[in-house]
Order: C-alpha cells, then sequence, then structure tokens
C-alpha cells in the first residue's frame, strides 16, 4: 500500500462505526488510478464496518483486427475474452481491497459499465466512481454525471491524484432544493465523523438574508443529530459557482465537498447544469454527490 494511503490503525474508525453503512460499493477498471480509489473504499468500509463489493463491467471494443474481425469473432470467444478481463479486475481489487479489509463481494458482468453499476447499486448504500470521462471508449469507460443521475445511491467521486480521503474537514455546499436536502440527509454518517465542518450557500436569486436563515436552519437540522457546525457562509456570485466552492474548499483546507447533484430533462435526456459537471471536470477534493 502507498505510505500515502493512511494506516487504518490510526483513524477513529469508531465515529463510522454503527452509522448506518453497511456496504460499500466502489467502480473497478483498468485506469492508473484505480488502485487509489479500492484503497479509498476499503478504508472507509473498515471505518465504518461494511461489507466492500467491487463492481465492474466490460463489453467487447473494437480489437486490434478491425470491425470485420470483431463482426467475424465467435459468440462463445467473446464471452470468454469478457469473462476473462472482468476476473483480472476481480483479482486486482481483491489483491488491493484485502490489504485492509477482509470481507467482500465481486459483481462483474458483460454490460455497459454505466449499466452495471446503477443496477448492482441497489445493493449498496454508497457508490465510489473516479471522476474522469473516456468518451472515446464507450465499451469501457462511462460519464460520471450518467451514474449520479441512475444510480439512486449518494455517489462519492474520487479525483485523479487523490490517494486517500480522512474526511476531517467538510464543506457542505447548500442550495435550498431537493437535491441538496437529500445530500444532507444521506451525508449524516459521513458529517457526524468530521473535525471541522463549513456550511456555505452561493446566493444566486435569493438574498443574502434568505440565504442565512437557510444555513440557520440547515445548523440547527444538523445539531439535532449531533453534528456541530463550525463555519457558515453566505457568498456572493463570483464566477462559476463550482469554482468558489473549490476555493471554499481550499480555504477550510476540506477534502470532501458535499452537494446535490443537479440534473434536469431535455428532450427526454438526462443532461447538468454547471455547478455540477464543473465540480465533475475540476474538483481537486473528493466530492458526495446526491440526486
Amino acid at each position: 500500500m502507498s505510505a500515502n494511503v493512511a494506516n487504518l490503525a490510526e483513524r477513529p474508525a469508531e465515529a463510522l462505526v454503527g452509522a448506518g453503512v453497511a456496504s460499500i460499493m466502489v467502480y473497478v477498471d483498468l485506469d492508473p488510478g484505480c488502485d487509489a480509489r479500492i484503497n479509498i473504499a476499503a478504508d472507509l468500509a473498515a471505518r465504518c464496518g461494511a461489507v466492500l463489493i467491487g463492481v465492474a463491467g466490460s463489453l467487447p471494443g473494437r480489437e486490434p483486427g478491425g470491425w470485420f474481425a470483431a463482426e467475424l469473432e465467435r459468440p462463445g470467444d467473446r464471452l470468454d475474452r469478457i469473462s476473462t478481463e472482468l476476473e483480472k479486475l476481480a483479482e486486482r481489487f481483491r489483491d488491493v481491497a484485502h490489504r485492509t479489509v477482509r470481507v467482500v463481494e465481486w459483481r462483474g458482468r458483460p454490460h455497459f459499465p454505466h449499466e452495471v453499476i446503477a443496477a448492482e447499486a441497489r445493493a449498496a448504500d454508497l457508490v465510489i466512481i473516479g471522476s474522469h470521462t473516456v468518451a472515446e471508449d464507450v465499451y469501457h469507460a462511462f460519464d460520471p454525471g450518467t451514474v449520479l443521475l441512475s444510480a439512486g445511491r449518494p455517489v462519492l467521486v474520487v479525483p485523479d491524484g487523490v490517494v486517500n480521503l480522512a474526511g476531517e474537514r467538510v464543506v457542505v455546499a447548500w442550495k435550498d432544493t431537493r437535491e441538496a436536502r437529500h445530500a444532507v440527509q444521506s451525508s449524516l454518517p459521513y458529517l457526524r465523523a468530521a473535525k471541522h465542518l463549513a456550511l456555505v450557500e452561493i446566493a444566486e436569486d435569493v438574498l443574502e438574508s434568505a440565504a442565512r436563515e437557510h444555513l440557520d436552519d440547515i445548523e440547527k437540522y444538523l445539531s439535532r443529530h449531533g453534528i456541530k457546525v463550525n463555519t457558515k457562509s453566505v457568498l456572493h456570485p463570483n464566477g462559476p459557482t463550482s469554482d468558489q466552492l473549490r476555493d471554499v474548499a481550499t480555504i477550510e483546507r476540506a477534502d470532501l465537498i458535499v452537494a446535490g447533484a443537479y440534473g434536469h430533462s431535455r428532450l427526454g435526456e438526462w443532461i447538468f447544469g454547471g455547478v455540477t459537471r464543473g465540480l465533475l471536470q475540476s474538483s481537486e477534493v473528493c466530492c458526495l454527490l446526491t440526486n
């Protein structure tokens, strides 16, 4: 294990054990950052006393023989090739996860990854994925936003280069919407474990006084759950909201942003507004997002 990944014995595990998180699912792929993502998931599972579930989906892409060669491939050979790839991913998952946790499950299926994750998420309290998109490889990769809108679970998005998640300093990005309410409620187990919690609302289309009332209500809500808020701030819009949230996270020295995932339907297709898309594309800290 990388020296950058904190030793489990050094973490206050009691803060999360018994917090209602019984299963954590992590997506496994061939990406170089996958091991760090598995380590983060395994560490969280150990701290929560949860089962860790690895999940992967894969379809045969266009192999070096070209389109014609792929079409000539026998169905049985194609299925064997996919099964071999999924087994390699399962082995990678177990090798990394077993350094931290003993109880693991594996779920790999020959299907588009985003559909596999969304279906298998029924077994998890939390889904962990990477933040990047590989648009040219639809057989093995996916847009993280698709998972956010279809999983029906809180999704922890781990940016490239992040190797651990203490979750001790957290920023909650508030907006008076259904998605933000759901995000705060679903993040309660992790907020209880935080040592420093900052609430922030960027006052778009609302008066500053109304935004402060929102944050006061959220502070009271959290206090009833035994969670202390350390700082509250209302900011005026100044450029992209996602950039402002990133700046707040830097000032607060946070390693986790909690926010609602905002999507809407246009011509039958789910798309994202700028805040969620901006966090997915540019956040340097983990984001716990809920739709």
